[in-house]
């Protein structure tokens, strides 16, 4: 408990480097709200609508004075308005975070029932044609970028055979299967080649030697022994990926029209929208940071040399 604590103490200066950092670069970008609104509009306006409509933002403030606000804001729960939508950005965050969550969850299933079975088979007949052929297709779907996966996916099941809706227009399995199975797709890829090394390097180990030496069945020493050893690794991966999937992932949800957080954060770029940028960031930093902490807890359960290893 004493390492969760100074884990969560850590958070407070990571989050006020990373959010001074990121307003200091928006800062810095050249352009403003106003300016990208007009210039995505084609709307024309004399200098002083551009000035007053720049003063009701903020936007003509120092940037000390306008990071000093934007973080007394934040102490009390205010993350700010919108300067596009003119909405409270913190309700309009959290508006965007249930399809992110869906879409995180569908994803890492997918993930772990794809790439952990393929891993051990390929694996177990290393170097015979059913490892060869599942080495191929890894390598094939690490290959492969997410924009064409998805492209691919939705001329084939989407418009050829029409099994799922094109536009993810709501929140239900089926709209989300397919930015699901693309992203999916990239991480089972990456997984599988972890997997296997993870579980050929257990194969190698004295204990399994011993366990065959006294007549244990072999698939009891897979799924028993090599198969718990080696969840260490596959949930430090897992974490990792867990981490950037709840950021949301702007390309996937951008093509499939999926109103997700990284969907509003690709939007709030493009339109110089600096609070639901900020807002964005400190989300990213807290999330890496508690899952980050939530994978060393469970490795401690998970594998007790860790916990030995601390205690001496």
């Amino acid at each position: 408990m004493r390492d969760v604590g100074k884990r969560l103490l850590q958070l407070i200066p990571i989050l006020f480097v990373i959010t001074f950092l990121s307003f200091a670069m928006m800062h810095l970008a050249g352009s403003d709200a106003v300016e990208q609104k007009m210039l995505n509009t084609g709307e024309t306006a004399s200098a002083e609508t551009v000035d007053r409509a720049r003063a009701e933002l903020g936007l003509n403030l120092p940037f000390p004075i306008q990071y000093g606000r934007w973080l007394k804001g934040l102490v009390h729960g205010d993350m700010g308005v919108s300067y596009v939508s003119g909405k409270a950005v913190m309700p309009l965050f959290f508006s965007k975070l249930p399809a992110t969550l869906l879409l995180t969850l569908l994803s890492v299933l997918l993930t772990v029932f794809i790439s952990v079975p393929l891993g051990i088979l390929s694996a177990v007949y290393q170097n015979r044609g059913i490892d060869l052929l599942i080495r191929i297709l890894s390598f094939i779907g690490n290959s492969m970028p997410n924009f064409f996966t998805a492209l691919v996916l939705m001329y084939l099941l989407a418009i050829i055979h029409p099994i799922f809706p094109v536009i993810s227009g709501d929140l239900s399995l089926r709209s989300a299967a397919l930015p699901s199975i693309t992203l999916a797709i990239a991480m089972s890829a990456k997984y599988i080649r972890q997997m296997r090394a993870v579980v050929l390097k257990e194969l190698h180990q004295p204990y399994v030697t011993g366990a065959t030496a006294r007549g244990v069945r072999f698939s009891t020493i897979l799924f028993h022994s090599v198969l718990k050893a080696s969840l260490v690794t596959i949930f430090t991966l897992l974490a990792m990926s867990i981490g950037s999937l709840l950021g949301g992932t702007a390309i996937v949800e951008s093509i499939f029209m999926w109103d997700g957080v990284g969907k509003m954060a690709a939007d709030a770029i493009r339109m110089r929208d600096y609070p639901v940028i900020q807002a964005y960031v400190m989300w990213m930093a807290v999330i890496y940071v508690l899952v980050n902490l939530a994978a060393d807890l469970l490795n401690r359960l998970l594998d007790p040399r860790i916990r030995l290893g601390e205690e001496a």
